[in-house]
């Protein structure tokens, strides 16, 4: 398969995990502390993508193993502190769709470092559409309220996820593997994280754990929507770009609209198929408002 085809489809794939993350992570939350979840989620998915390539945590350079760190600094520990912790003190829509501007840092970020990423007013056009679609479908589905703290926490988990994917492309560039990239950064994350667990408590609590409500959250969470799904949107950015990878992340309300549907009989309103067709559009009209040369 061309691999700019394969790279859209990863997309696709990746988005409709990540779409439900949100709910899963809801739930934990009601025993898990955020600091407790992201730490027993990403230690589960370096393990299992550990078996498959061990030589991948092998010392290569001060400078891939510095862009490593920062990688899983960005892309999991602070991205995932910034939206768990939103989570806790603003609602699902709020985070839902602050975290869904991602694509716009993603794009200034690698503009500011890059002369080959060029995107024109269809980037721009796309965006408002896509972030009037996302707004529709979170005023649809749940009551929006101003929360400075945790939109200032999602918001900031946006700015993270853009400087994540300007250092996986710069690990990718120095050729580096997908695969070794992935379980480095998340390598490092865990190290990053234990910082975190010293200040605000860890508790292993294995009673939580063995309920298959919460065992099963975790299992997606680590073993999908983490080792899977980060292992192939590395690959997508490989195939498309970073900037056209994250224009996906537009899509991701969307799934998670339609997760609620499915999964607990929320009934489709005109204000959630409006939304939907605007995110969509606004996807694909950014899509060709960008090339990468």
């Amino acid at each position: 398969m061309n691999k700019t085809v394969l790279g859209h489809c990863f997309c696709v794939i990746v988005v409709l995990f990540w779409g439900m993350t949100f709910v899963s992570s809801k739930v934990l939350l009601k025993h898990f502390s955020p600091v407790e979840i992201l730490f027993d989620r990403f230690i589960l998915a370096t393990f299992v993508l550990a078996l498959f390539r061990p030589k991948a945590l092998r010392f290569v350079s001060l400078k891939t193993e510095f862009f490593a760190m920062l990688v899983g600094l960005y892309g999991v520990t602070l991205y995932f502190v910034f939206e768990n912790n939103a989570l806790i003190y603003s609602n699902a829509s709020n985070v839902c769709l602050i975290v869904s501007t991602t694509p716009l840092f993603v794009a200034l970020f690698n503009r500011f470092v890059s002369s080959k990423v060029k995107f024109n007013i269809n980037f721009y056009l796309g965006f408002v559409i896509a972030m009037m679609g996302i707004g529709i479908l979170s005023f649809g589905s749940f009551t929006l309220r101003l929360n400075p703290l945790g939109d200032l926490l999602a918001l900031g988990a946006a700015v993270v996820w853009g400087l994540y994917n300007l250092y996986v492309c710069k690990l990718s560039d120095s050729g580096l593997s997908t695969l070794d990239i992935t379980i480095k950064s998340f390598f490092y994350s865990l190290l990053l994280t234990v910082p975190l667990m010293l200040s605000e408590g860890y508790e292993i609590k294995a009673d939580r754990l063995l309920e298959p409500i919460n065992m099963l959250n975790y299992m997606f969470l680590a073993l999908v929507a983490s080792s899977l799904s980060f292992y192939i949107w590395n690959k997508a950015i490989e195939y498309i770009g970073a900037v056209k990878t994250n224009l996906y992340i537009y899509a991701t309300p969307v799934v998670t609209a339609a997760g609620a549907v499915i999964c607990i009989d929320e009934s489709i309103t005109v204000y959630t198929l409006m939304g939907m067709v605007l995110a969509l559009g606004g996807l694909l009209i950014s899509q060709k408002g960008t090339t990468n040369q």
